[in-house]
């Protein structure tokens, strides 16, 4: 269920229904545990969601925390996209997910 669920909200992110992606992606996120692939995938698209809906403290709190994660690979996605966050926002930067 959690699978169908992500699936759906990362589908309305990409189509840019990001309240409705961000609402789904917390619920995933919050229904699974490290080291859960689906949780790590939820908040992945939660810092992209909140980046491109103008929520930039949201984005940059969350990014902060998947930096300290103990999954190598979000970690490093993590610490790759704080830069990209802090950008002005006249400077377009990918949030690409692994």
């Amino acid at each position: 269920m959690p699978k169908e669920m992500l699936e759906a909200a990362i589908d309305a992110v990409r189509v840019g229904q990001f309240q409705e992606g961000i609402i789904g992606l917390k619920y995933v996120a919050s229904q699974v545990r490290p080291p859960d692939k689906l949780y790590y995938s939820a908040n992945i698209w939660l810092v992209r969601a909140y980046k491109e809906s103008g929520q930039l403290p949201a984005a940059i709190k969350l990014c902060r925390q998947l930096a300290t994660s103990s999954h190598p690979r979000v970690q490093v996605w993590a610490q790759q996209a704080l830069p990209v966050l802090r950008q002005p926002s006249n400077v377009s930067g990918s949030l690409d997910v692994f």
